[in-house]
């Protein structure tokens, strides 16, 4: 069934883009041709084109004559247009801006509105104790109650900022690195070791170039990351953003803040790996499918089921990286008598009032001491955040893309 699922997906990814500059089409044909004739020929075609060529970028089948624009036929062929059924046909600067005009729009509208929740579940990640045993309800209420309104929303602006830097270069280098893996060199059809390679483990690809896309765009999103967290934790940290990363860079240096890469890596790496890959696989095979029907569903209906099957594994598959940033990149407040991610020794010295002043934990000290149920805390909390910003963030990028490329 893999096998399958797996040719169905190249087939489909070869004649998405071939198809919208070229189409078999008898002589005489229109618009109004019948349903069931138009998804025989698609079928036909997606099996032509990836028998003869394999290639994403495969020739139409049959005349070779261009599809009048508009005409609807049984596949949903939008060239350039869908992260999860194309391969760029050509890797330019201009289609670069767009890639990344449409990421980071998709970062922003998508990140920014679940601000609230983030600060729920990094508060519970920072100061489990305290709001033990209470639901999200609860603790953004309490949080309101003891913090001011306001606080729900603390670190809206580093978001905002963050994750629309963190959009362009994601979104860019994803699509670039797809291009120069599926058609690297000569391409498939030539026998190109990678892009056959490429084509014959589409699933390791494509969360190979989630993860590469990733590894460099946290470097972007790092010390914003960094700041959020601290002014969650800590409410007197900054007043804002700017004066947050300020005050990050006076205190932790340059030096400080790259040594909380691998921190930070190890939620964002595995995020965007299976979030993209999943989507990308979900979401052409959804559209196969949709071949066989006598109507063609709307984008929507075929992007919302691939996103939320998205969201919720990539969800899982980063929430201990998740739980470690947090608790890693926490504060430990004045007073505290324990802190996830610290440990208070004997022998270190006193802070003002006679208490032991409290010493971070190293990475692999700090995922032993959490252990598995405390590297999972808050995955519920976390779950409702991660498919908000998914379904939104991947159907924004998308519609944005349609009309970038159009």
């Amino acid at each position: 069934p893999m096998g399958g699922l797996m040719a169905s997906t190249r087939a489909f990814a070869s004649v998405s883009v071939g198809s919208v500059g070229h189409s078999h089409r008898r002589a005489g044909a229109s618009a109004a041709k019948p349903a069931a004739s138009r998804v025989a020929h698609a079928r036909w075609s997606a099996k032509a084109a990836y028998s003869e060529t394999g290639d994403v970028t495969a020739r139409g089948a049959g005349s070779g004559r261009a599809r009048r624009p508009g005409s609807r036929s049984g596949l949903h062929v939008v060239a350039l247009t869908q992260v999860g059924a194309t391969i760029p046909a050509a890797l330019t600067l201009a289609s670069l801006v767009k890639y990344s005009a449409a990421g980071g729009l998709g970062g922003l509208v998508s990140h920014t509105p679940s601000v609230p929740l983030d600060v729920i579940k990094t508060k519970l990640q920072t100061q489990p104790e305290k709001y033990k045993g209470m639901d999200m309800w609860q603790i953004g209420t309490e949080i309101a109650r003891t913090e001011g309104i306001g606080s729900i929303f603390t670190g809206a602006g580093t978001t905002a900022v963050g994750f629309t830097l963190h959009g362009v270069f994601k979104y860019s280098g994803f699509e670039a690195l797809k291009f120069m893996t599926f058609k690297h060199g000569a391409g498939y059809k030539a026998g190109d070791a990678i892009a056959v390679f490429s084509q014959d483990h589409r699933i390791q690809t494509l969360l190979f170039a989630g993860a590469m896309a990733e590894l460099f765009a946290t470097l972007i999103l790092c010390p914003l990351e960094q700041t959020k967290i601290k002014m969650i934790s800590d409410p007197n940290y900054a007043d804002g953003w700017v004066s947050g990363v300020k005050r990050l860079i006076q205190e932790e240096g340059v030096e400080g803040i790259v040594s909380t890469l691998p921190v930070i890596w190890t939620k964002t790496i595995p995020y965007t790996m299976f979030q993209l890959a999943t989507y990308d696989v979900t979401s052409s095979a959804l559209r196969s499918w949709a071949n066989g029907l006598p109507f063609e569903p709307p984008s929507i209906a075929l992007q919302l089921p691939a996103a939320l099957l998205a969201a919720v594994i990539a969800s899982l598959a980063s929430q201990p990286g998740d739980t470690l940033m947090s608790t890693f990149n926490g504060e430990c407040p004045d007073g505290a008598e324990e802190c996830p991610g610290f440990e208070f020794v004997e022998d270190e010295e006193l802070d003002e009032d006679g208490m032991m002043k409290p010493k971070r934990r190293g990475l692999l000290e700090t995922a032993m001491g959490l252990g598995p149920g405390g590297l999972m805390l808050g995955w519920k909390e976390r779950l409702a955040h991660t498919a908000l910003i998914v379904v939104i963030q991947l159907t924004v990028y998308d519609d944005i893309k349609r009309a970038l490329f159009r």
